[in-house]
């Protein structure tokens, strides 16, 4: 079950890395501290998933656990849990970017080089 749990945090993360896995892209044209913030919080539900992966394993190894059985399942349900709430931010960040990116994009109007955004797939919200 920890086994599980760490692999799917693996590959979550895996699909957060630009390039590894095709996804929709924007260009922002001005800088957007909102979806800094959200990729952030999706980055670190990630690593809490893995840190909730690695506890339970090691909490699930522990002979002081009054249920061996049930400990990989609760842990692992925390891990999905946090996944999913990780994917739901994504989520979020996609529809902020995707109403940014709709504003049109008017040269020499951006203050910056554009932003290329790029969406994280996700498992649980198309």
């Amino acid at each position: 079950m920890v086994g599980a749990g760490a692999l799917l945090t693996a590959a979550a993360f895996a699909e957060r890395v630009p390039g590894l896995v095709p996804a929709r892209r924007y260009l922002l044209c001005h800088a957007s501290p909102d979806l800094d913030r959200l990729t952030l919080t999706a980055l670190g539900l990630v690593l809490a998933a893995g840190v909730a992966a690695v506890a339970g394993g090691i909490m699930a190894q522990s002979r002081r656990t009054p249920s061996r059985t049930a400990v990989p399942v609760v842990w692992l349900v925390i891990v999905a849990a946090l996944l999913v709430a990780a994917d739901g931010v994504d989520a979020h960040g996609e529809a902020l970017a995707a109403r940014q990116a709709a504003t049109g994009f008017t040269e020499g109007a951006c203050d910056y080089i554009p932003q290329d955004y790029s969406a994280t797939p996700g498992w649980f919200f198309w």
